[in-house]
């Protein structure tokens, strides 16, 4: 038998696995029992699905498949499954000896203020959609951009919903304004303002080259924490449970394990970056590639239509600068583009925060924005179907 390539690594004499096993009952299924979301990410080119402990097949009602996977955690299935069905998704994760597993290690201090702060409860709070701004007197003396809150009560229809959201920016110790914890805006309807909003302030911290598929150990002064009920994975954040106590001094301890290529100190890059349809992702802010306020780089982002079938894909080469505190200082310039996923890569550097409906539908675009903290390039995906995206930045000067 010759060597079988699979997940992009040579076979039996070049690859160690690691096995990924989830079990789901029907009734976890969403959109009519026919999409999961399973509990372990996957590999789509090693991936084995069973319902009722028999395998299914990939592909299309068309082609006779079973079920069609999308990205690394989504698997729709062609007909709906019963709520009590056992489904049982299996997946192979490769290890190349080349290109080693190592680990990323990130060590925090807890603050006397973090202490303090993280685990505060908040109720009655107000939002507002129009500006994504929640009020509270007092409840933000001690915030800064980029601290973490997690909404715990918010009844109000159509408005802020529970979950996390980082500080985009604080107006007043009375209010902020908030966006998701993947920096994109915030696209709620309704306001609440009755005051019936409840959160908690919580700890954060950014991990950098951190991807929901790589694998992630946090230990509190040397105890093992446990991945989604003691804390969570937000894009690159890992952001602790209001019900984990963090006393002053404590250590956070973050290890970060995966297949990396590590950086000079001048460039940064990431892969395998899903976006779905109308969806937005930042790339990097300056936190990745430089601590000073002013950086100028040369980036390179490619994305193809997530079917690796399908030929659908956009490459383009820009020239960034990028300025915190002034975003009309903030420039992009197309040094080449090619691709059929429309005419090309649309760049938007207008001087203030892009959203997903800064970009023109059909089109993928590359945003530069900034605020008084930092400055982040995104990527904004209107091609009409999902994309897997990936990028390298490389300091000219900072």
């Amino acid at each position: 038998m010759g060597v079988k390539f699979i997940s992009g690594f040579r076979g039996y004499d070049n690859a160690k696995q690691g096995i990924r096993r989830s079990m789901h009952v029907g009734s976890d299924l969403t959109s009519g029992r026919t999409v999961l979301n399973p509990s372990q990410a996957f590999d789509s080119q090693a991936c084995f699905v069973y319902l009722n402990g028999v395998m299914l097949k990939e592909g299309n009602s068309g082609a006779g498949g079973d079920y069609v996977l999308t990205g690394t955690s989504t698997i729709t299935f062609n007909v709906a499954v019963a709520a009590a069905d056992v489904v049982e998704v299996i997946s192979y994760n490769f290890a190349n000896p080349t290109l080693p597993e190592t680990m990323i290690e990130t060590n925090t201090t807890i603050s006397s203020a973090q202490s303090s702060e993280h685990a505060t409860a908040v109720t009655g709070a107000s939002y507002a959609q129009s500006t994504d701004t929640i009020t509270k007197t007092g409840a933000f003396t001690n915030n800064s951009v980029g601290d973490v809150i997690s909404v715990t009560t918010s009844p109000t229809t159509n408005s802020l919903a529970t979950g996390r959201y980082l500080i985009k920016t604080r107006t007043s110790a009375n209010a902020v304004v908030l966006e998701a914890m993947d920096y994109s805006a915030l696209t709620f309807s309704a306001d609440s303002a009755s005051a019936n909003i409840n959160f908690s302030q919580v700890f954060s911290q950014k991990v950098n080259n951190l991807t929901l598929i790589n694998k992630v150990m946090l230990f509190l002064n040397g105890m093992l924490l446990v991945e989604n009920t003691d804390y969570y994975r937000d894009q690159q954040n890992i952001t602790m449970d209001s019900t984990v106590a963090l006393q002053t001094n404590a250590i956070v301890a973050i290890r970060n394990f995966g297949s990396f290529v590590f950086p000079t100190s001048s460039e940064v890059q990431n892969s395998s970056i899903t976006i779905a349809d109308e969806g937005i992702a930042t790339l990097l802010t300056s936190d990745d590639l430089t601590a000073n306020v002013t950086a100028v780089f040369n980036l390179h982002v490619s994305a193809r239509h997530a079917t690796a079938a399908n030929d659908a894909y956009r490459s383009t080469n820009i020239y960034c600068r990028a300025e915190v505190n002034v975003a009309s200082d903030c420039y992009l310039h197309l040094v080449s583009d090619a691709g059929n996923i429309n005419t090309g890569m649309e760049l938007k550097d207008a001087g203030t925060y892009s959203s997903i409906s800064s970009f023109t539908d059909g089109k993928i675009g590359i945003g530069v924005t900034a605020n008084s903290d930092r400055w982040s390039i995104i990527m904004g995906n209107r091609s009409s179907h999902s994309i897997v995206a990936g990028f390298k930045a490389i300091a000219i000067t900072n």
